[in-house]
């Protein structure tokens, strides 16, 4: 009898055991997934630009949303590494992410600047949102970053863009010989193309490079972007519309840093993120409402292409995305895919 006691006794104790280490197992793994991530994610927009803003608000909503289990430092440009680093600086941990255009990683494969932007192509933001989020166009820019170790978590927008000039620019034969600040790729291309140059030249150097001379005009962002920006301090025309399409910035991390998070937080990422682009886009049309008036005070002058040019340029720049296309099979895919939805669209014949 004793020894069937002392029998059960062992078995019962062994089964106490087993329960407990299940539990503490099960304790460390909730705690090791309640462990604070922090990241350092650094922008290619300075301080005072509204798109760092926006960008900030997303980082102080994160914090919120994940209980402070994420923790995302903001950086403006140049903060941390310089703009042309961040992706590298991604593979050395130096950062975990960063908030930038794809042209400007364009020599690590074309494709990214078909990413960006394709000039001529689309009339609205709507329009290259729904590429991105209904046609498969974030898939393939997550394909092509896990390539480099890294992961796309989304795409913000902001609107069109304008060139604010020295001079005025009344017709395409006005812009030939000017200097103008634009990043790689293929918007790079296409400025070529019409007979000026191009200086590729972060946000923080674009206003001593219009005040100097050093550039004639420059591509940067919408009207009230480059009024944050002092740019019409440098200049008194504005060439409205521009000829761009609608650029796409991505927010990047390393797989490394995003596969450290639990599964619950990158689903807060996705949703945020979604959040803060269209936070972005509303606080720039606002914004470019009221920018108007302020350039009347100013003295700007609004200088329109006409609408025979900027027919022009669209015949240009589609024949410039069949020969980027062709320049990696990456990049053929991204031009088939964007040119396949835009014909769905009635935007291509």
């Amino acid at each position: 009898m004793m020894r069937r006691k002392e029998g059960m006794l062992r078995v019962m104790g062994v089964i106490i055991g087993l329960c407990m280490t299940t539990s503490l197992f099960t304790f460390f793994e909730a705690n090791a997934a309640d462990v604070a991530q922090k990241w350092n994610v650094q922008s290619i927009f300075p301080a005072g630009e509204s798109l760092y803003k926006e960008f900030v608000n997303f980082t102080e909503k994160v914090k919120v949303m994940t209980n402070n289990r994420l923790v995302i430092t903001p950086h403006p440009v140049g903060a941390v590494v310089g703009y042309k680093e961040m992706f590298d600086s991604l593979k050395s941990g130096v950062l975990q992410g960063y908030y930038s255009a794809g042209a400007f990683q364009s020599g690590k494969e074309p494709a990214f600047s078909a990413f960006c932007d394709l000039p001529g192509g689309y009339d609205n933001v709507m329009q290259i949102d729904a590429w991105y989020y209904q046609k498969g166009g974030l898939k393939l820019l997550r394909d092509i970053h896990a390539k480099f170790g890294n992961y796309a978590v989304g795409t913000i927008f902001y609107g069109r863009e304008v060139m604010p000039s020295k001079v005025p620019i009344r017709s395409l034969a006005d812009l030939k010989g000017k200097k103008i600040r634009a990043p790689e790729g293929i918007v790079a291309k296409l400025i070529t193309k019409l007979g000026a140059s191009t200086v590729p030249l972060p946000g923080s150097e674009v206003f001593s490079a219009l005040d100097k001379g050093v550039v004639d005009l420059t591509d940067w962002g919408t009207r009230s972007m480059n009024l944050n920006m002092g740019f019409y301090d440098a200049c008194k025309y504005s060439l409205e519309p521009g000829f761009h399409s609608m650029s796409a910035l991505e927010f990047v991390v390393s797989t490394k840093a995003w596969n450290a998070l639990p599964k619950d937080i990158q689903g807060i990422l996705d949703a945020a993120t979604r959040e803060w682009s269209w936070n972005t886009v509303t606080r720039v049309m606002k914004e470019d409402a009221e920018a108007g008036a302020k350039l009347k005070t100013l003295g700007v002058e609004i200088t329109p292409l006409p609408e025979s040019d900027y027919q022009k340029i669209r015949i240009i720049a589609r024949d410039l995305w069949y020969e980027w296309g062709k320049m990696s099979p990456a990049s053929q895919t991204v031009v088939d895919s964007q040119v396949a939805w835009l014909k769905e669209l009635g935007l291509l014949k």
